[in-house]
């Protein structure tokens, strides 16, 4: 009869220890996952350049013709480079657009003044690397211009494919121009 005692005795402990409370473990999952679904995916967002950006380069060809090249960073025009969501965070990265404004002028008269962009292409052509490129630079080149003919090169870059494309303007003393792609990297 002790025996029956005690053996009731024993299963009665090990019932009443078995009240359905969670380990250790479990209660970290629990948290865990209760404050992943109060709290928020944060957001990361990213802009390269990260502010305004303009250089502005002023040429003399043979003290007569002043070219002046405005190279500038949009602040409202992006192109978006990668998104990346991890279970509480997304991350956001954008290259901002640039563009060029151009004015070729002498003492006496302006032979032209002009804007450069990528969206003036892809209206021209439909290859799909104009769907995500932007102007890279615009420069004068001093070697191949005279005062008869300046010659500016043109350089836009597709940076989700970091595909990019040379064009070569060439501007007369009317301010007449004629465009040629130059060289293309994929």
């Amino acid at each position: 009869m002790k025996n029956i005692v005690l053996v009731f005795a024993l299963l009665s402990v090990v019932v009443l220890s078995c009240d359905g409370r969670q380990t250790k473990k479990e209660a970290l999952k629990r948290a865990v996952s209760e404050y992943n679904s109060k709290t928020s995916q944060s957001q990361m967002v990213s802009y390269h350049p990260e502010a305004y950006v303009e250089i502005v380069t002023d040429t003399l060809i043979a003290n007569t013709v002043n070219v002046r090249i405005k190279n500038y960073s949009l602040m409202d025009q992006q192109i978006l480079i990668s998104n990346v969501s991890t279970t509480n965070t997304k991350t956001i990265n954008y290259q901002r657009v640039f563009e060029s404004e151009i004015h070729i002028s002498t003492v006496t008269k302006d032979i032209l003044t002009t804007h450069i962009s990528a969206q003036q292409f892809k209206v021209l052509d439909a290859d799909p690397f104009w769907k995500n490129a932007t102007l890279q630079h615009t420069w004068v080149n001093q070697e191949l211009s005279s005062l008869q003919n300046i010659i500016l090169d043109i350089s836009f870059i597709n940076p989700n494919t970091a595909a990019s494309k040379l064009y070569r303007m060439s501007i007369n003393v009317h301010g007449q121009q004629t465009l040629n792609l130059i060289e293309e990297h994929s």
